[in-house]
């Protein structure tokens, strides 16, 4: 059943891709190329922090380029540009090939695509292992079909006991399902109402949209933090920005969870998303994060087409701390720095699941 279901996928995304190819404008190479340097230059807002002088790429790469220049030749122009980015919300695709900044990979097919994971292989996280050792009555909610990377069906939520009555919550995304999130969230609150600590793990989380598990941070709120200050691009100057947004996080006035003592934990596939949920919970006080860095992974994204169809995603936000400091290409700094070795998980061992359980007993 699960081979039918990724060959079905394949299909579809090949056909869809075909369509997509055979509708397309093609050629357009000069065009093509201008569009893209002023799309960036006009709206990429990380020049800065990738270290990157826009104009003297343009320099460089608009030699050569002319009428004559094939689809080929293009395609591997944009795959050095975006590689000197090193910006792994950055992308360019044509049919059946796209190229992902920041992973240190070729330009992928759609069947690469197929067995392509946004998580680096860190080796340093196991649910499985958490599920068979740790957990007690646990279960999963809010089943995702995913026909982006990674491909499939998952569920997005796993609940259960640790020892001590501390509750455990793991995320491998963040869903923009917003109703299927605020349901997942409640019944999980309901439920471990009781509970003396918890555990939120956001390893390996691949990241999504923030705004609906923003709600199980709010929970825990006792007052209104800002957790991130975040800026979007002026086109007139790639070093120029609108006011700073200030994010804030308020407590949910419903909540009867403000006491207890929370362990968050993350890793290098803590992502996007997962981070400014992490920047969130990291403005609380009665919250520890255990772990690893978090990837460094933040700015909002826009998605466009060049003049010849091929698609383009660009990083449009810069988004620092609540104290305004850079965390894009840095990460966040847990309170308790602990690194899984791929030994440990053999043995049957998280060392820091393990920590942040005997932190929650000792508090």
């Amino acid at each position: 059943m699960k081979k039918l279901l990724t060959y079905t996928i394949i299909i579809l995304v090949v056909l869809i891709s075909g369509w997509t190819y055979l509708t397309r404008d093609k050629g357009q190479p000069k065009e093509s190329f201008e569009a893209f340097f002023e799309i960036f230059k006009e709206n990429y807002a990380l020049f800065d922090v990738k270290g990157i002088d826009w104009d003297k790429e343009y320099d460089y790469y608009s030699r050569k380029i002319n009428d004559e220049t094939t689809d080929d030749e293009l395609f591997n122009v944009f795959q050095e540009i975006l590689k000197k980015l090193d910006d792994k919300h950055c992308y360019v695709y044509r049919f059946n090939e796209i190229y992902f900044s920041g992973f240190g990979l070729p330009s992928l097919n759609y069947f690469d695509l197929t067995s392509f994971d946004f998580r680096l292989p860190t080796n340093d996280f196991s649910l499985k292992l958490i599920e068979d050792k740790y957990l007690s009555d646990y279960e999963k909610s809010l089943r995702i079909k995913s026909f982006l990377p990674p491909m499939g069906i998952r569920k997005v939520f796993t609940t259960g006991w640790l020892k001590d009555s501390i509750a455990y919550i793991h995320m491998t995304e963040m869903s923009n399902k917003s109703n299927e999130v605020h349901n997942s969230i409640a019944s999980f609150l309901e439920k471990y109402k009781n509970a003396k600590g918890f555990v939120i793990d956001i390893r390996d989380n691949i990241g999504g949209y923030s705004l609906p598990v923003k709600e199980l941070a709010e929970y825990f709120a006792t007052d209104t933090h800002t957790y991130a200050i975040s800026r979007l691009r002026k086109p007139d100057s790639i070093y120029n920005f609108q006011e700073p947004e200030y994010w804030e996080l308020k407590p949910n006035e419903n909540s009867k969870y403000v006491n207890q003592p929370i362990a968050l934990l993350t890793n290098r596939n803590t992502q996007s998303a997962a981070e400014l949920f992490t920047l969130m919970m990291k403005t609380l006080p009665n919250v520890k994060i255990f772990g690893n860095m978090t990837s460094g992974v933040f700015a909002d994204t826009h998605i466009g087409k060049l003049p010849n169809g091929w698609e383009y995603r660009l990083s449009i936000r810069k988004t620092n701390d609540w104290s305004d400091n850079v965390v894009e290409n840095v990460g966040i700094i847990p309170n308790e720095l602990i690194k899984n070795t791929e030994t440990d998980l053999q043995n049957e061992t998280d060392k820091v699941l393990d920590s942040a359980i005997d932190y929650l007993i000792g508090n």
